[in-house]
């Protein structure tokens, strides 16, 4: 084998894990400050009063144990957005997804949780699901999910009609609770984007030391 073609070799196992995490979504993380009606940067806010929230801060007030039932940390960390439903109230955000490939089947992946709200002042404890829509128009929702103290990895996919589309995230039906939503990730494939898993960093690690035990050889 040529050097030349043990350094292509190298460079595509190295894009092939690379772009496995790749992601069209600024903030998909959702990190930011604490905030009662806004979201983070990177997001808008389309409708309603959706919150910035973390496990003591319910509806973006710092230190308000409100919740339906005991929260836990996203798996994605920090903070996470909340989003409400009651009858014809729909709390909605998004962002503006760019240099997409009309005709390009994409995965869009979220975590999702339904702590609700309690307190005396109203309860938000029903069932409910999130919504996705691209442009206004709905694309499909994740699994209805009760309340829990539990994270759930939810995922579907759509295609690109335009080089750039307005993503969008509510609840997708009128039965009053309250979700959060974190993690959410756009990518290129019909296959849930993945940080790669121990394994596959092992074969990745194989693969690189073949290439440099097949450099010294020819050295």
């Amino acid at each position: 084998m040529k050097p030349i073609r043990i350094a292509t070799l190298s460079v595509l196992l190295l894009a092939a894990f690379t772009a496995r995490a790749e992601s069209l979504v600024v903030n998909g993380s959702l990190n930011g400050s604490i905030a009662n009606m806004d979201v983070p940067t990177g997001w808008t806010v389309l409708a309603g009063t959706p919150d910035t929230m973390d496990p003591t801060s319910n509806v973006g007030v710092s230190g308000w144990l409100s919740f339906g039932v005991a929260p836990t940390d996203s798996p994605d960390g920090g903070t996470w957005v909340g989003l409400g439903a009651n009858g014809s109230y729909f709390e909605s955000f998004g962002q503006t997804l760019s240099g997409l490939s009309i005709g390009q089947t994409y995965t869009v992946s979220w975590q999702a949780a339904n702590f609700g709200i309690n307190n005396s002042v109203d309860s938000y404890l029903g069932s409910n699901a999130i919504g996705v829509a691209l442009d206004g128009a709905s694309i499909g929702q994740g699994a209805t999910l009760s309340l829990s103290s539990s994270w759930a990895t939810q995922s579907l996919t759509f295609v690109a009609t335009s080089a750039s589309q307005l993503l969008s995230f509510r609840l997708a039906q009128a039965d009053k609770a309250y979700l959060g939503i974190d993690g959410i990730s756009v990518t290129a494939g019909g296959v849930t984007p993945a940080v790669p898993e121990p394994s596959s960093w092992l074969l990745l690690a194989m693969g690189v030391a073949a290439v440099g035990a097949m450099r010294r050889r020819q050295g």
